[in-house]
């Protein structure tokens, strides 16, 4: 994959407990989580009304099957073991409604493509979902109280404050705890910014130098978005062998979990960490602090590729150059394939279609865009200014995606028909027709896309890439 794609102890910052199941917590859903064989996982749940109909997910993020990991679905009540009927996978159904049942869960690693979507165990560490983990019921998500039973000398870490010996979790398809033996606990505050981090095994990095970096992109872009997050971010990094691919990461509520390959060849891991925190850590931003729904991949993945992208430029992690070169690989990459929905589409079948037009023709539209309202604003207005006007007006306030983006991204005259060219319909991103006006040459040869700056640029091209991040 290409280059772009004083620490304090934490122990009052980052909560992590060397755990045994504590007893007396507060009324409402209970949930004990059992670990002494993994990649096994052992629940009990106790509910405050009872239900005789029990659901889990069976598929999320392409990761397909999630119900057939449940074994012994039992339940109990007044002492009386019930039968269960199973429907179908992670469906079960009793004969009376009960508050309390137990379920064994295997979480073993499966592809590296469903990393870090969901729940993983290893003999020495693993990621807990509680969105795959418990069932997809109205009194869960209002809220749970868990407590864990981990092997001697596991301790389990999470963001969410700790009560007694466990946590009680408001919104636990958000929640993720990181669990495992040796768990490094570090937090780092700055201009008014904190950054947790949690890390394991030994590394070709510092904790000191990952906060450093991540508190240097939170920074930046709670600028650009004119947004100070709500809660204080979390970055959970464990080692993992990875057929394939040297990292996986997935943002999740407060939660940043990136999965590194103990074997990847980089020489500069400093530099990778810092371009892959460009993308996740915006995550934070977009979705996880807006109100809206809908499905709008296109915007918070394709984007955000290319929000990233500039400020991996901005923060001199990349070269105006590699910058253009990344857009060469994506534009490659875009036309390998065949263009035939429009991203609202595309977005609709992100994880049932093999297509990669969410983050290719995202990430180009992002970028024609960008330039789109450089160009009508002398360079005085550019994307960032239109998510700082979405955070102005979403944060608290629930709605439509994709209606209330189109309508942001539309609201100047030489934007008006965008969302009508690039994303509501079928039309190629044609870089070779757009870019040669303001100083960039598209050169194709047998094998690539070439994206160079002109040998020789009028006053004004040079002006206008200067607003992109051109320094000569």
């Amino acid at each position: 994959m290409n280059q772009f794609l004083a620490i304090l102890s934490a122990a009052a910052f980052l909560f992590c407990l060397s755990v045994t199941p504590a007893s007396g917590q507060s009324s409402g859903s209970k949930v004990v989580v059992t670990i002494r064989t993994p990649p096994e996982v052992f629940v009990s749940i106790e509910l405050a009304t009872p239900t005789n109909s029990w659901s889990f997910r069976n598929s999320y993020a392409g990761a397909l099957g999630l119900g057939d990991r449940i074994r012994g679905f039992q339940a109990n009540e007044s002492g009386t073991s019930l039968s269960v009927k199973n429907l179908a996978a992670g469906e079960f159904r009793l004969a009376s409604a009960v508050t309390r049942v137990s379920y064994a869960i295997n979480i073993a690693t499966r592809s590296t493509a469903d990393l870090p979507h969901i729940s993983w165990l290893t003999n020495d560490a693993g990621m807990l979902l509680l969105a795959d983990l418990l069932p997809d019921l109205p009194e869960i998500k209002r809220g749970v109280a868990i407590d864990f039973d981990l092997p001697e000398g596991w301790q389990v870490c999470s963001p969410i404050s700790p009560v007694e010996r466990g946590f009680l979790v408001s919104e636990p398809d958000k929640a993720v705890f990181m669990i495992g033996r040796d768990l490094r606990v570090s937090s780092k505050r700055d201009n008014g910014n904190e950054l947790r981090l949690v890390t394991q095994g030994e590394r070709r990095f510092s904790d000191k130098e990952v906060l450093s970096d991540g508190l240097k992109v939170l920074h930046d872009y709670e600028r650009l978005t004119s947004l100070k997050l709500r809660f204080t971010p979390t970055i959970f990094i464990a080692p993992f062998h990875m057929s394939g691919s040297n990292w996986k990461a997935e943002t999740r509520g407060s939660t940043t979990m990136l999965l590194l390959n103990s074997e990847a060849s980089w020489k500069n891991w400093r530099n990778h960490l810092a371009i892959i925190f460009t993308h996740e850590l915006f995550h934070l931003w977009v979705p996880n602090s807006l109100q809206l729904s809908g499905d709008y991949d296109w915007f918070f993945e394709g984007f955000t590729s290319y929000i990233a992208l500039q400020e991996a430029l901005k923060l001199k992690l990349i070269r105006f150059q590699e910058y253009l070169n990344t857009l060469g690989r994506v534009y490659d990459s875009y036309l390998s394939v065949s263009d035939d929905k429009s991203l609202l589409e595309a977005s609709e079948s992100r994880w049932t279609s093999s297509s990669s037009a969410v983050y290719d023709k995202g990430m180009l539209v992002a970028f024609v865009y960008d330039l789109l309202l450089r160009r009508e604003s002398a360079g005085a207005s550019s994307l960032a200014d239109r998510y700082r006007g979405l955070f102005a007006k979403f944060v608290d306030e629930p709605a439509d995606a994709n209606e209330v983006i189109i309508q942001t991204l539309t609201s100047s005259p030489a934007t008006s028909e965008f969302s009508k060219t690039y994303i509501e319909s079928v039309n190629r991103v044609e870089l070779e027709r757009m870019l040669p006006p303001l100083g960039i040459e598209v050169n194709k040869t047998s094998s690539q896309t070439v994206l160079q700056v002109s040998k020789v640029l009028r006053d004004d091209q040079k002006k206008f890439l200067r607003t992109l991040g051109y320094r000569k």
